[in-house]
């Protein structure tokens, strides 16, 4: 009994797996219409123009949008990255506050070494072609 229901359950995930990959499940830039999915690369104004039937007058407002747009990501890419390096700083000063001496200069040990790993992990991304920084790519042509 508990091995016919275990064959049919297992049965049922690899259905479920296989009927969703062809779906596009979560994580797929198909937009849940399996093969026939939404996610296209290239300049968007264009698509909109050629979609949408758009005059200049249309596209050339809209290009303006999607450069605010951008420019206001880019500085919330920014305040976000300063707030967690002030979070992270905090929470080192506490951390240290906590430790004896001794555990302070262990704590301070292996924090350099996962930042030397941090930036022979960036030199070698960067030899690669694939950028120093997470983000930073050679992808954005």
């Amino acid at each position: 009994m508990k091995k016919a229901l275990l064959i049919a359950l297992l049965l049922t995930l690899t259905a479920g797996m296989a009927i969703a990959q062809q779906q596009g499940g979560p994580g797929s830039f198909q937009g849940g219409k399996g093969t026939q999915g939404n996610f296209q690369r290239g300049n968007p104004v264009e698509r909109l123009t050629e979609n949408l039937g758009l005059n200049e007058s249309q596209a050339a407002q809209i290009a303006l949008i999607f450069e605010d747009a951008q420019l206001l990501r880019i500085e919330e890419r920014e305040r976000s990255r300063l707030v967690s390096e002030e979070i992270r700083a905090n929470t080192h000063a506490q951390v240290l506050e906590i430790l004896t001496p001794e555990q302070q200069a262990l704590f301070e040990e292996q924090r350099q070494k996962r930042e030397e790993f941090r930036r022979a992990l960036e030199d070698a991304r960067a030899d690669r072609g694939f950028g120093g920084r997470r983000g930073s790519g050679d992808c954005d042509s």
